[in-house]
C-alpha cells in the first residue's frame, strides 16, 4: 500500500511540474551550523527548490558549530541570515541553563533582527524545523504564514501535549516526515487537518553510474551516524558477536563519531566477543560513496523512533538491503523480506538471524539491493519530495492525499 502510494504521488508531481504559475517566495528557518541529518534535508529542500525557479533563503543560527551548513549554502548559492538563535530549556543541567540564559539575554536582539527580515521579505512563507527556535520566534508566528516541518516523534507527555496544542494556533499546519511522526502528533491531540504528511527525498547520489561493479567480499555490515546508545550499536555488536564464527570473514565497520567514553566501551566488548579485530572504525567521512560502496549490507540498529533515518534512504539508492528495527519511520522505508529485514528493537536474537540470513546469500543480498533502489527512486527521489512541497505551499486545501487502500 505504502509504495502504491509513493506512485500516486509521483505521478500527481509529474502533472504539478509540468503546470505553469507563479515562482513561490519562502524561508526556511534551519538548525545550527553542523551538518545533521536534519540540515541535510533542509539544504535539498533549498536546493530543489531554488532549481524548479522558486525564491529561496534561510534563516539559520551563531549559535555554535563547526561552518559546516553556512558553507554548504554558500556552495549551493543559496542566501542565508545568520542570527542568536538558539534554545529555552527546562533541563536543570549546567550546560543547559548555561544556554537558557544565553539566549533570554540575546532576545531582545534577536528578534529585532527578525522583525527586520520579515519587513524586507514580504509575502514569504516560512518553514521552520525546529521547535525550540519557534519558541523563540513564537511573537511572529501567523497562520497564513508560518509551517512547522517536523524531524522529531514528538513524546507524549504534558509538556508536550500544551506547547504543540497552543503551537497548532499559530501556524497553517504541521510537515511531519513520516507516518510515524504524523501518529505522535495526533496521539498529543493536533487535528488531523492540521498534519500534511511529506517524506523525505533526496538526490539520486549514484545516478546512472552502477555501484555493485565490483565483487562482494563475503559480508561486510555497515552502520552510518552517531555513534551512540540510542543508535543501538551495542546491540549490533552483541548480535555480530553471536554469528562472527559462523562467518569468519565478515566484518562490522562503523562510519561516525561518538563519546569517548562509549566508544571506548564497545571496543572493550568487541575484544570480550573476539571480534575486536573485525572492527573497521572509520571515522566521520562526507562522501556518500566512500561510506556505501565498501560495505554489502546496511544495519540501522535504532533503540528509540527515529522519524525517519536518511542513512536507510541513502543505503537504499546504493543497492543495499537494509536491516533495520521495527521502529518510528523505518518501516517505511524498509519493506520487511523484500528491500532488507525488520526486527523487533533491541532484538539481538532477531537481529542476529537477519544478518545470518544476509551473510549466506550473496543473490539474496543483490535481490534486495535492487529491490531496495527501485522502491528509493519511486518513494525518496528528490523530485518527488519538492514537487510535495510545492504543491502543499501553493494550496493546502487541495494537497493531495494518497488513496486509502483496503
Amino acid at each position: 500500500l505504502f509504495l502504491s502510494d509513493c506512485i500516486f504521488r509521483s505521478l500527481v508531481s509529474s502533472r504539478v511540474t509540468d503546470a505553469p504559475a507563479s515562482p513561490l517566495k519562502m524561508a526556511i528557518v534551519a538548525g545550527g551550523q553542523n551538518l545533521f541529518g536534519k540540515e541535510i534535508m533542509a539544504l535539498e529542500l533549498g536546493e530543489g527548490l531554488r532549481d524548479r525557479g522558486h525564491q529561496v533563503l534561510f534563516v539559520s543560527s551563531l549559535w555554535c558549530g563547526d561552518g559546516g551548513f553556512g558553507r554548504r549554502l554558500q556552495q549551493a548559492g543559496i542566501p542565508a541570515q545568520f542570527m542568536r538563535l538558539g534554545f529555552i530549556s527546562a533541563t536543570l543541567r549546567p550546560d543547559c541553563i548555561r544556554m537558557t540564559l544565553d539566549q533570554l539575554i540575546r532576545a531582545p536582539g534577536l528578534w529585532l533582527n527578525y522583525a527586520g527580515f520579515l519587513r524586507r521579505q514580504r509575502s514569504v512563507q516560512v518553514i521552520h524545523t525546529n521547535w525550540h527556535h519557534l519558541l523563540m520566534l513564537h511573537p511572529f508566528l501567523k497562520p497564513e504564514r508560518d509551517w512547522f516541518w517536523l524531524h522529531e516523534v514528538v513524546p507524549n507527555k504534558p509538556q508536550y501535549r500544551h506547547v504543540f496544542r497552543h503551537l497548532a494556533r499559530h501556524l497553517r499546519a504541521f510537515i511531519p516526515v513520516s507516518d510515524a511522526v504524523k501518529a505522535s502528533l495526533l496521539e498529543i491531540g493536533i487535528p488531523e487537518n492540521k498534519i500534511h504528511v511529506i517524506h523525505n527525498g533526496i538526490k539520486d547520489p549514484v545516478g546512472t553510474e552502477s555501484t555493485r561493479g565490483r565483487s562482494w567480499q563475503g559480508g561486510r555490515i555497515g552502520v552510518v551516524g552517531q555513534i551512540g546508545e540510542w543508535k543501538g550499536h551495542q546491540n549490533l555488536l552483541e548480535a555480530f558477536g553471536a554469528i562472527a564464527g559462523s562467518h569468519p570473514d565478515a566484518e562490522l565497520h562503523l562510519f561516525g563519531t561518538g563519546e569517548q567514553d562509549f566508544t571506548k566501551r564497545l571496543r572493550q566488548r568487541a575484544e570480550q566477543l573476539g571480534v575486536g579485530g573485525r572492527m573497521v572504525w572509520h571515522g566521520f567521512l562526507s562522501d556518500r560513496r566512500q561510506i556505501y560502496e565498501c560495505i554489502d549490507l546496511c544495519a540501522v540498529p535504532s533503540r528509540t523512533a527515529d522519524p525517519l533515518p536518511t542513512v536507510a534512504i541513502e543505503a537504499a539508492f546504493f543497492s543495499l538491503p537494509v536491516v533495520a528495527s521495527r521502529i518510528g519511520g523505518l518501516p517505511e522505508i524498509v519493506e520487511d523480506g523484500v528491500s532488507g529485514f525488520l526486527h523487533e528493537a533491541e532484538n539481538q536474537t532477531e537481529l542476529a538471524t537477519h544478518l545470518q540470513t544476509l551473510l549466506s546469500s550473496e543473490e539474496l543480498r543483490k535481490r534486495m539491493g535492487a529491490a531496495a533502489r527501485r522502491r528509493a527512486q519511486i518513494c525518496f527521489s528528490r523530485g518527488r519530495f519538492v514537487a510535495d512541497f510545492e504543491q502543499l505551499l501553493r494550496s493546502p486545501e487541495s494537497f493531495l492525499q494518497p488513496p486509502s487502500g483496503p
